[in-house]
């Protein structure tokens, strides 16, 4: 599609064409990956394709196979509910997987769909920002994979068992269910972790001040990290809200702070207004 220069100010429908293309690009590139990564082998003989073992990673791993509680142990067994539970874990494995491999491309292209309204010295910053994102979506899918999934799950069978009553029980879960609040958990929870890069960015282009971070607003900010952990994790114990929330919080704090130096850096002085220049760049249309 033809793109205006850079120089020529951009109007609202301008935006919206460059915001489709990029969209476009990623749906693509998810396509792609998904397909392409899904059917990698892990084995060769005989052959395991990726996607095979995305599934035995989550279900084996993160379900326990047996509960202790008071002396006594408990059985968990997976069963499945419906014809197309195998085709939807593939289905949803799959997506994953290539929402992985391609997660610094989408990275870019939404940094890249910015790029106009930054100065040109800024734009070096740019590619620092796409890895910087794509690390902490990759952090927040291994929190929950390794810290909150399987205290979640332990704690909601414990607490069935619990409430079934004392004797031999053995519990039953359907696997896709667990399958998919385990993929949701950790999709929600790389999302979440992207938060403070954004919260960096506003701060530094002056969009937020520091005085939106001070004094009793940071304690909003730590409940707020707790909520968001427990609106995520099912944990009823609150274990997996901590766990969640709390890394995020310490993420999110380090983002004010370099944030906040970046905004005295950028607006302490005044120079651009004294001078007569614009606060900020100009919003330009994309190349």
């Amino acid at each position: 599609m033809d793109r205006p220069p850079r120089d020529v100010e951009a109007d609202f429908w301008s935006h919206v064409e460059e915001l489709a293309y990029r969209l476009r690009r990623i749906a693509i590139a998810l396509v792609i990956s998904s397909v392409v990564v899904s059917g990698l082998p892990v084995s060769i003989d005989p052959y395991v394709p990726a996607v095979k073992v995305v599934p035995n990673l989550i279900l084996e791993n993160l379900v326990p196979e047996q509960i202790t509680f008071r002396g006594e142990t408990y059985e968990i067994r997976l069963a499945s509910f419906s014809p197309f539970a195998g085709f939807n874990i593939l289905f949803k494995s799959t997506l994953l997987l290539g929402l992985l491999a391609s997660s610094p491309f989408i990275a870019r292209e939404i940094f890249a769909f910015i790029r106009p309204a930054l100065y040109p010295h800024e734009e070096a910053v740019l590619k620092k920002m796409a890895a910087a994102s794509t690390l902490l979506f990759m952090l927040g899918i291994l929190v929950a994979y390794f810290v909150v999934i399987p205290l979640a799950f332990k704690a909601l069978f414990l607490m069935t068992l619990i409430a079934a009553g004392e004797g031999e029980l053995v519990a039953i879960s359907d696997v896709e269910r667990l399958f998919s609040m385990a993929i949701g958990i950790m999709v929600a929870s790389g999302i979440m972790f992207e938060i403070p890069l954004v919260i960096y960015l506003l701060l530094s282009r002056g969009i937020l001040e520091p005085r939106h971070f001070s004094g009793d607003n940071m304690k909003y900010a730590l409940v707020a990290s707790l909520i968001l952990g427990a609106i995520i994790s099912p944990d009823p114990t609150g274990m997996g809200m901590l766990m969640l929330g709390l890394p995020y919080y310490a993420l999110l704090h380090v983002a004010v702070l370099v944030g906040k130096r970046s905004y005295r850096k950028r607006f302490g002085e005044n120079k651009r207004v004294e001078a007569g220049e614009p606060a900020y760049p100009q919003t330009v249309a994309h190349r």
